[in-house]
């Protein structure tokens, strides 16, 4: 059976620049290009600190580089909600119900002159724009043709996009005689009906949900005051619910669609998320766009592999009629991975990254239901040396990826103090501790090649030599990948 990976090594590319602390020849890193990649074995690749940019994947060389740049995960299914998120989502959520502006404190720090780091809710820090420099023109490999691949299946959904009305993951489509533009009028411009508070909103849903299970009179009051009476901590689908419904008044709309990169609706889209694309290039880095076919090698190509709910996806936010935001992840065997996200500069009051995060970890959540492997929603790279960095430990419980060992660690105090004191550092205390997925000299005779459009393997190629670069791909990837994925050499 062939392997459902194929992957190229380039090895180490050292001494170029580096998108966080400016230097111009500071960053190392090893790369490879994947033609094809399971979500499987991506998956253990990126617990071995590799990312992806594209089909390039590279994993920075920690004890060298200038900005270690550790892995972190969030569980999500123990995520816990702070007042900054809670006030991020209330801020959204008025927004859809009045249409009104609202500043918040932290707005100064997030114009789009701001350029990278200034806007914590940007996340253009997930390693991707800092990355070395893909190939310009992917290797050419004849005898491996790449087979299409389908959409992923989706219910009852002919757009092609998730949806999951009951946790608010997907909101309703504008309603006619619904407005793009954003209003941005004074709570004192003669509105008639003012916004009822959220906490009246939701008693008001309560007694209506008793009422349909045809709860009333005294029984119906009685459970309304020993509803009060209770200190429910909400979660973080509560307040994402608390968005307008199909049947309340609002100003704005809100839809969040989930749709496959290699699916019609995906198709339909794709000048109007590129257009969206180049003006935050634009506007928030100062940076040029580049072409269409640039942005899709970026954002869009991907080597990973459909198979039911995993894959490669943009997560497209539609104000009304219009495109506000975009969010690339993967959908792993163990969790959500956030890729990139952009947005439309006119909403940056919003603080659509955060909110996007908060979407992301509830997807994330969803998604168990269904793939009960997947706990864990990925943030890209840590990077304690850059402060800008350093928020997405906001997310807890949050853990970083030893670089030497490959255990999982929880971003608390502890931690910390270790990378104050040395930007580069084992997280594991136990000296004995080492890494369980290091291939042996037997792991390494079973590594998988395409030589000469043959698939063989290592030890049928010793006699003729050692071939060095498989040997450092396989401490590189892990014996476990070494094994399952089809590395094309010379």
């Amino acid at each position: 059976m062939m392997p459902s990976s194929l992957v190229e090594f380039y090895g180490k590319h050292s001494n170029y620049a580096c998108g966080y602390c400016s230097q111009k020849s500071s960053c190392h890193s090893e790369g490879l290009w994947a033609h094809r990649l399971s979500c499987e074995d991506y998956q253990d690749l990126i617990d071995r600190g590799w990312r992806r940019s594209g089909c390039y994947c590279y994993k920075p060389i920690m004890d060298i580089t200038c900005c270690p740049a550790y892995t972190i995960k969030c569980n999500a299914l123990n995520f816990h909600i702070n007042k900054s998120h809670k006030k991020v989502i209330k801020r959204l959520n008025k927004f859809l119900r009045d249409g009104l502006k609202e500043a918040h404190e932290n707005q100064a720090a997030e114009s789009p002159a701001g350029g990278l780091g200034a806007v914590e809710h940007d996340r253009r820090d997930t390693g991707l724009m800092e990355a070395p420099r893909a190939p310009s023109k992917q290797p050419d490999l004849q005898c491996f043709e790449e087979e299409p691949v389908a959409p992923v299946a989706q219910k009852a959904q002919p757009t092609g996009s998730f949806t999951d009305e009951p946790d608010g993951l997907c909101l309703s489509r504008p309603q006619s005689g619904s407005t793009s533009n954003v209003s941005n009028h004074s709570s004192g411009s003669g509105a008639t009906n003012p916004p009822k508070k959220a906490k009246l909103l939701r008693i008001e849903r309560k007694r209506e949900k008793l009422q349909k299970k045809g709860v009333s009179g005294y029984e119906l009051e009685r459970l309304m005051m020993e509803s009060k009476g209770q200190n429910v901590a909400k979660s973080l689908e509560d307040f994402l619910a608390e968005a307008p419904r199909d049947d309340e008044p609002a100003a704005h709309r809100l839809k969040i669609e989930t749709i496959s990169t290699s699916g019609e609706r995906f198709q339909q889209s794709l000048a109007t998320s590129f257009a969206l694309f180049a003006k935050y290039q634009t506007a928030i880095h100062n940076d040029r766009p580049g072409s269409i076919s640039e942005y899709l090698e970026f954002l869009v190509n991907s080597p990973l592999k459909a198979t039911g709910v995993m894959g490669s996806f943009h997560q497209q936010y539609w104000l009304d009629d219009r495109l506000i935001a975009v969010g690339v992840i993967d959908v792993l065997p163990y969790c959500v991975s956030a890729v990139y996200f952009f947005y439309d500069p006119e909403f940056h009051f919003l603080s659509l990254g955060t909110y996007a995060s908060m979407r992301e970890l509830a997807f994330a959540r969803t998604l168990n239901r269904q793939l009960p492997s997947l706990t864990n929603y990925y943030m890209g790279f840590y990077i304690h040396s850059c402060p800008k960095m350093r928020y997405k430990g906001n997310l807890q419980p949050s853990y970083l990826l030893c670089p030497e060992v490959y255990s999982w660690h929880c971003l608390d105090a502890t931690v910390k103090s270790k990378l104050d004191a040395s930007k580069y550092s084992r997280l594991n205390n136990d000296p004995e501790a080492r890494d369980a997925n290091q291939p042996t000299e037997q792991d390494l005779s079973d590594v998988l090649l395409l030589r000469n459009r043959k698939c063989v393997r290592y030890s049928q190629c010793l006699a003729n030599g050692q071939i060095m670069e498989v040997e450092t791909y396989a401490r590189l990837v892990g014996k476990q990948c070494a094994k399952r994925m089809l590395l094309v050499v010379a």
